[in-house]
């Protein structure tokens, strides 16, 4: 399916998001969170591109992370102590939005990926509805990528997961709950390395 943006559709108003920013940095600061992205801690300028959604759930290690989206409209932070169990930032968020009962799908978004596109939103929460799937994932240019489109029937299957969690691989051993998403252009710079640190826009 290709991406398109209908500025009079609103498919987003019971959209959430599940931020997972507990990721250590490749770089000199504690956490990647922290790390700067066009002039701004790299957390704000990722959460600054959800906000077409009524609420954004920010997984983080501690306070000091938290600080970093203070003052942002419809953002949540949650500071989760186990965060060094693998499922646990996920849990934390999708759990917290199954309490609220006002959301019918979640996007999760890896902390590694902070210049994603906002208009990649849409494209993944209209094509999930009108395929009737659980998940919508994009695909840049035949390379699938982030972020993942949850919908709600889905969660309770990782609020129960513990330990080490790949949610791509888990998702691929499933393939009937997906629909995939073409989006033409390229995928969002990922952060694993220093040099990818460097290479991103200051």
């Amino acid at each position: 399916m290709d991406m398109f943006f209908d500025e009079d559709h609103e498919p987003l108003a019971a959209s959430a998001a599940v931020v997972l920013a507990t990721a250590a940095s490749p770089g000199g600061r504690d956490t990647l969170a922290r790390e700067l992205v066009g002039g701004r801690p790299l957390l704000a300028e990722l959460v600054a591109r959800l906000q077409s959604l009524r609420m954004v759930v920010v997984v983080v290690r501690d306070e000091e992370d938290g600080s970093l989206v203070a003052g942002m409209d419809r953002v949540v932070v949650i500071i989760d102590p186990e965060w060094e169990e693998g499922a646990a930032p996920l849990r934390a968020g999708l759990d917290f939005l199954a309490q609220s009962n006002e959301f019918d799908e979640a996007f999760v978004v890896q902390v590694h990926t902070p210049l994603l596109e906002p208009a990649v939103l849409e494209a993944l929460s209209v094509a999930r509805r009108e395929a009737g799937t659980l998940v919508a994932a994009p695909k840049y240019r035949y390379v699938r990528g982030g972020p993942l489109l949850i919908g709600s029937e889905l969660w309770p299957r990782f609020l129960g997961a513990e330990g080490a969690l790949d949610l791509d691989d888990y998702l691929k051993a499933h393939p009937q709950w997906v629909s995939e998403v073409r989006v033409d252009f390229a995928p969002p710079r990922r952060i694993v390395t220093s040099d990818d640190l460097v290479d991103m826009p200051h």
